[in-house]
């Protein structure tokens, strides 16, 4: 694989330093031009990871509608997501009229707002995420926040209440379950849902264009594998291809045929794009776009175990191992919470197997599985009121 000039440690290094020293310039632009401006239109910064946060991002644009009102631009921080990946989020973003795109692999969206010297913003989406929030807060501090999701992940508190200007969260109550967790008692933080009907009608749109094209016979059991890097599953390397490996090949042996998809910035496949007994997807966009034709969706611990079941009602499992949620790795407290919210919120897929696939058809399959996901997730409280999790997090300090 090609290497990307921003891959190189030392080249994001440069950009960093770049942008330590320049930022101070651009908030004295920004600040000028608050002053000084005489302001047509509206200046909105969307800053977003790609995929389901630009998707939430395009959702919104169409709720707020006044397109006239309005001049938009967004950034990207792809993480480990290459050029395909850029290119494919800028298919995306061809559904609005921004008038700026920002894009650069693994940089984040404040450096790469200095790198091109964008001083104006009366409005700023912004990812809830630490990374995103203390740099561009800073940069830009006068200009209105609003706080958008990339899912599940996104609704944990990341010192989002003490956002100086923060105007709302704009999200989804996944499932109807999964509010915020870690809110301070007297915050008044406003929560307003996305249009999940825009969602949807976007989602679509992009899944017309960009189909996925899978074998697939009427009584076939497809079961959705959904890859995650190794990395953030909180396991050693070996441990993580071991258990995704038993995952697949028990899944295989009772009668489900598999659909692998690897992570949209993912490059490494671990010989399952190479497999006869696998369907591998190769596809850049989230699978969240999708409602395929498949009994359930299983991840290790990825939220995808949860948001395709809020978007299209597909019954989500997971493989959360105890280990992965009691990673002492003090750099991963926030993924180990993550991993505890999907593992609390999906049921393991060790379930699926208790099934009598092979002597079934299809549709009985599909109503046992929803049944027992059903069954599952009923009694669940609200993220917010969830005492294992609550107590969870106190113990990690954070």
């Amino acid at each position: 694989m090609t290497k990307e000039l921003n891959d190189y440690y030392i080249i994001r290094a440069l950009k960093k330093i770049y942008y330590y020293i320049f930022s101070i310039f651009v908030t004295a632009e920004y600040l000028l031009w608050n002053i000084l401006s005489r302001k047509k239109k509206i200046q909105r910064i969307f800053a977003t990871t790609g995929n389901i946060s630009l998707i939430n991002s395009l959702a919104i644009i169409k709720e707020t509608g006044d397109f006239d009102k309005y001049e938009d631009t967004l950034i990207i921080d792809t993480g480990k997501g290459g050029r395909e990946f850029i290119k494919k989020q800028l298919e995306i973003a061809e559904l609005h009229n921004f008038k700026k795109n920002i894009v650069q692999t693994r940089i984040n969206v404040a450096v790469q707002a200095v790198l091109n010297n964008h001083f104006k913003a009366d409005e700023i989406y912004l990812l809830n995420h630490p990374f995103f929030i203390k740099k561009m807060t800073s940069l830009f501090p006068f200009a209105k926040i609003i706080l958008i999701d990339e899912g599940a992940a996104s609704l944990i508190n990341y010192d989002s209440d003490k956002i100086k200007n923060l105007v709302k969260f704009k999200t989804h109550k996944y499932l109807d379950k999964i509010d915020f967790l870690g809110l301070n008692p007297n915050s008044n933080i406003l929560f307003e849902p996305i249009n999940i009907g825009n969602f949807k009608e976007i989602a679509q749109t992009l899944a017309e264009k960009y189909p996925i094209n899978y074998e697939n016979n009427s009584n076939d059991k497809y079961v959705l594998y959904c890859g995650i890097y190794w990395e953030v599953t909180g396991l050693d390397r070996q441990t993580f291809i071991d258990v995704q490996s038993e995952m697949l090949n028990s899944l295989l042996n009772v009668g489900y045929k598999i659909l692998y998809k690897p992570h949209p910035r993912d490059n490494e496949f671990f010989g399952y794009d190479k497999r006869d007994d696998v369907q591998f997807i190769d596809s850049k966009f989230p699978i969240e776009l999708y409602n395929l034709d498949v009994v359930a969706i299983v991840s290790i611990s990825s939220t995808t175990s949860i948001t395709p079941a809020h978007y299209w009602n597909i019954p989500c499992f997971s493989n959360v191992l105890p280990q992965a949620i009691n990673n002492e790795d003090k750099a991963s407290t926030k993924l180990n919470i993550v991993r505890h919210l999907v593992s609390e919120y999906s049921p393991n897929y060790k379930l699926l197997l208790d099934i009598d696939v092979k002597n079934q058809t299809k549709q009985k399959v599909k109503e046992q599985i929803a049944e027992i996901y059903g069954n599952y997730l009923k009694d669940k409280p609200l993220l917010s009121q969830n005492k294992l999790l609550s107590k969870y997090v106190r113990t990690l300090n954070v």
